[in-house]
């Protein structure tokens, strides 16, 4: 699947007191909370950067890169996030409900608790990251692709799979409703996680 690469072509090292969105690079945390409000980050690049200082109020990201950054129990409802990478990242307990993410690559990264609920999720690829005990409930998919995660105990209700890949991937105790688990492609010996989450047993 070609995702679309962000789109930077040069970024400056700011700090987030200086109020610069746009071709920035981020690598200092505040000292104190900071609040931004409504802005879009364009072309920038965070890395090493702690968000839990920094409060997000309808904030959009838009070509950005996201380096062993923490932006766990962050909130992106309803927000756009297009042409991103989050790579070595913690996005523990974060939501996204009713989000629109399109072009977005998540590699080696911790989204376990995150809530996809509503989400519009288009040309995505997840590829060794933890999205155990993560929610899709009337989640859109459209061009995923899903490399070696672990769905442990995740949730899918509601969500249409039809065609989406899960054979290299831990679904041990998934949850799937009848709806959403047509058409999925699983391996062989994956068949009993999905007989166990709708409630049938082996004989």
């Amino acid at each position: 699947m070609n995702i679309i690469k962000p789109k930077i072509k040069f970024t400056e090292e700011f700090i987030f007191v200086d109020n610069v969105y746009k071709n920035a690079s981020f690598t200092k945390n505040p000292e104190n909370k900071v609040i931004i409000e409504d802005i879009d980050f364009d072309s920038c690049i965070f890395k090493d950067i702690d968000f839990s200082l920094i409060e997000l109020i309808n904030v959009n990201f838009l070509d950005c890169i996201f380096e062993s950054c923490d932006l766990s129990n962050k909130n992106f409802d309803e927000k756009l996030i297009e042409r991103c990478e989050f790579n070595s990242c913690k996005l523990l307990g974060s939501s996204f409900i009713n989000a629109s993410l399109k072009d977005i690559l998540i590699d080696n990264s911790t989204l376990k608790y995150v809530n996809f609920s509503g989400t519009s999720m288009n040309k995505i690829k997840i590829t060794n990251s933890n999205m155990s005990e993560s929610y899709f409930t009337e989640t859109k998919f459209k061009n995923i692709e899903l490399d070696n995660n672990n769905f442990n105990k995740a949730e899918f209700l509601q969500t249409k799979l039809y065609n989406i890949d899960f054979s290299n991937n831990d679904i041990s105790e998934i949850v799937f409703d009848n709806y959403s688990i047509y058409g999925a492609v699983i391996d062989p010996s994956q068949s009993q996680f999905i007989v166990g989450s709708l409630g049938v047993r082996f004989k």
